[in-house]
């Protein structure tokens, strides 16, 4: 997770002319371009643009909501709610549009893996300006030819529904034989899409020739010039990862558009994902929106479409013929740590090099910027550096050409600040418990070793004993794949960490979902939660005595991911963990 560093000033040392314009160049294609407002859409779980009414993009909850489709403009903004008499919202997934006039609403979630009642319903599209309901005008149920299964992509191509599962190995497509209105279909297998996996969302292109599925972290566009579906989902397609966290894709002519749970709304240009052009994070801070004042040499604020880049955004440019131009920033940091600085910067035939330094020291290594075309929104990372408590003076600045450049311009976008401390790596794990019946309590013990080789009665039952697991690449502790996928469950996870005195540090912690925290038997953080799981989503301040400290969490699942993230500040890299109590 990204921690921005507040307050966060930007001072530009080169010039010093007041802007009193408001510079809006509107968004790039990876910041959210809007977001839904209206508190009654709150998970947008399907997105369509409409075909008869410009402008005008439809959307609706999943499960737990009310049976109405949500007219908004491109940036979320509401226009009308739309009832839809004649069905109820058991697990609506997916939305899709077709040629003659008609929304298809998917109700097609299966998260059990036990529904008998699985449909997709059709209503005419109503005229949002006018109307305030819709009436079903067919309802398709339908099951699949072996075992039941999830899905939550749904488009239509001449006139038939075809259907794409959410599941762990693979994402099928099936369709729809016949349309017999009333009558459970058994769907035909299509075929396996290559590459996507955990598919949250799909989409067709008009002329039917590209098709979009997502993920909550990627997005795979197949295309085929005859328009042959089957061929189109076995072909090579075009990927790209993002955090946007998706639920929801459809086609805006060629270009993408997105919606996820969070709310946000995102549109992404057919060039980008033609040419799978990477996207830096969403959550940085932009430069331009820190500019206090604008000058005529050396530095300047200018659009992504001024600097040859046809998108929207900007960014503050340092002059291509002016060298030692730099960017001053004043990070205020809460507490010391060690932290990873990138910046988004824009690459091209006139850009140079561009170094960054941190209180005076060079951080990693000059960047050079030049590119044979412009290209905005590369993300580059110059290193790691121990950032002090309060103001640490942050610089970007040009250096001059590289051996191709032809000048010596530098792009900022904006900035990203990220923990760099190392993760807990190792656990001793114990579960699952049933939430209901946990009476598992946390030894209050600063001096003794927990017993690992007690058994306790877990879940179902059985009895069940600490045992050692790893965390993944990322550091994420992942319960599912080390105690088992059940829900209402809570698991246990302790690790131990070194310090060579006594200190005041804070510890960092991702979970999914509620979480606990004891620190040497005393508790010391409790969260109830239900949430995606990121790093570093919780702050809490403690202190390591001298030698070994337990660290013992506890983490409820309910849903799909079960996992946690773990670490404390360390800005001179003295701690060290083990996931069983050493000897000093």
């Amino acid at each position: 997770m990204k921690l921005l560093l507040y307050p966060l000033i930007l001072l530009l040392a080169v010039v010093s002319i007041t802007a009193e314009e408001h510079v809006d160049f509107g968004t790039p294609p990876w910041q959210p371009l809007g977001q839904y407002t209206h508190n009654a859409i709150r998970e947008s779980s399907g997105i369509v643009a409409s075909r008869q009414f410009e402008g005008v993009y439809w959307t609706l909850n999943d499960s737990g909501n009310p049976s109405t489709l949500y007219a908004t403009k491109r940036n979320g903004a509401l226009i009308k709610e739309i009832e839809i008499r004649g069905t109820r919202n058991i697990d609506w997934e997916a939305l899709a549009i077709d040629d003659k006039g008609h929304l298809w609403i998917g109700d097609i979630g299966n998260n059990s893996r036990m529904r008998i009642d699985l449909n997709v319903t059709v209503v005419k599209e109503p005229d949002p300006y006018t109307e305030t309901e819709a009436h079903v005008i067919a309802k398709y149920p339908y099951r699949y030819p072996e075992r039941k299964v999830d899905a939550e992509g749904l488009f239509i191509a001449d006139g038939i529904p075809y259907i794409v599962t959410k599941e762990q190995s693979s994402a099928i497509l099936f369709r729809f034989p016949t349309m017999t209105a009333g009558s459970k279909q058994i769907l035909e297998r299509v075929g396996e899409f290559e590459e996507a996996r955990l598919v949250t969302g799909a989409g067709i292109s008009p002329d039917g020739k590209k098709l979009a599925v997502c993920t909550y972290n990627a997005l795979w566009v197949y295309h085929n010039d005859a328009g042959d579906i089957s061929q189109m989902i076995q072909s090579k397609p075009w990927v790209l990862q993002h955090n946007f966290q998706g639920e929801a894709i459809c086609f805006e002519g060629y270009n993408l558009y997105l919606t996820n749970e969070a709310r946000d709304v995102y549109s992404l240009p057919q060039f980008w994902y033609e040419k799978q052009l990477q996207l830096p994070p969403k959550d940085t801070q932009s430069a331009i929106s820190l500019l206090t004042q604008k000058g005529t040499e050396g530095v300047n604020i200018e659009s992504y479409r001024d600097a040859g880049i046809d998108i929207d955004g900007g960014h503050v440019a340092l002059n291509a013929n002016v060298s030692d131009a730099s960017v001053h920033q004043v990070m205020d940091v809460p507490y010391r740590n060690l932290y990873k600085i990138s910046a988004v910067l824009t690459r091209g035939p006139e850009y140079g090099q561009v170094e960054l330094t941190v209180n005076g020291t060079k951080v990693g290594d000059a960047y050079d910027c030049y590119n044979s075309e412009r290209i905005a929104g590369t993300l580059v990372a110059f290193g790691e550096v121990p950032l002090n408590q309060g103001k640490n003076q942050i610089v970007l600045k040009s250096i001059g050409k590289s051996t191709l450049s032809t000048g010596h311009k530098v792009g900022v976008d904006s900035y990203q600040v990220l923990h760099a401390s190392p993760f807990v790596k190792r656990y001793m794990i114990l579960g699952p418990f049933l939430k209901a019946a946990d009476t598992f309590l946390p030894a209050a013990s600063t001096q003794n070793s927990r017993n690992l080789d007690q058994t306790y009665t877990g879940a179902e039952e059985k009895t069940i004993r600490w045992r050692e697991a790893s965390t993944r690449p990322s550091g994420m502790l992942d319960f599912r794949s080390n105690i088992g996928m059940m829900a209402g469950v809570v698991g246990y996870a302790v690790s131990y960490v070194y310090a060579p005195e006594d200190m005041d540090t804070v510890l960092l912690l991702g979970s999914d979902e509620t979480v606990k925290v004891w620190l040497n038997g005393t508790e010391i953080h409790r969260k109830r939660t239900y949430r995606r799981i990121t790093p570093d989503a919780d702050t809490i301040p403690c202190k390591l005595k001298a030698g070994w400290n337990e660290v013992l969490c506890s983490v409820e699942q309910n849903s799909w991911t079960w996992g946690l993230y773990l670490r404390f500040a360390d800005a001179d890299g003295v701690l060290k963990y083990s996931a069983v109590r050493d000897s000093d």
